[in-house]
């Protein structure tokens, strides 16, 4: 295996809904792409996320208030506070790829904060396009759809396959 990208990165709350692009030389040959996306933490405490919970149904419950009058409000609002003590809000990190010559290979838009990806001629991880790897710069872009803990650790890890690194 060839390393061809290794970043270790802390997010915020700051970086939430944006979009980093990390650009990867896939050297001549390449048999195999392989992709390690992992974050941590994955999921906010049962009490963090309680509160942004209840910050956000409240925020919910005065806006539908001001369109549809505080009893009708209140109503929509009944029995909402039960299912959110067990709820868990989390971190959202997800990927997509595009090669050398800026074609869109896939995305990786999963749950999962540990995610191995493999992208091949032939073969690819599901949400990946199998194909020719052509050699040049490809750009691996992270989305930070969420991010809710006070930091979130990122490690994106890609190596390549050829044939002379079996």
């Amino acid at each position: 295996m060839i390393p061809l990208l290794n970043v270790r990165e802390t997010f915020t709350p700051a970086d939430h809904q944006t979009h980093r692009r990390y650009p990867f030389e896939v050297p001549p040959a390449c048999a195999e792409l392989r992709i390690w996306v992992r974050y941590t933490p994955k999921h906010l405490t049962a009490q963090e996320s309680f509160v942004l919970i209840e910050a956000a149904v409240g925020r919910q419950i005065a806006d539908l208030a001001t369109q549809v009058g505080e009893a009708m409000a209140a109503r929509w609002a009944t029995g909402l506070g039960q299912p959110a003590k067990g709820s868990r809000v989390g971190n959202l990190l997800t990927v997509s790829l595009d090669d050398a010559e800026g074609t869109y290979r896939g995305a990786g838009h999963r749950q999962a904060n540990d995610q191995r990806l493999a992208l091949g001629p032939t073969t690819a991880s599901p949400g990946l396009i199998a194909g020719p790897l052509p050699p040049g710069t490809w750009t691996l872009t992270l989305s930070a759809h969420t991010l809710v803990s006070a930091q979130c650790e990122l490690a994106i890890q890609i190596d390549a396959e050829t044939a002379s690194s079996c």
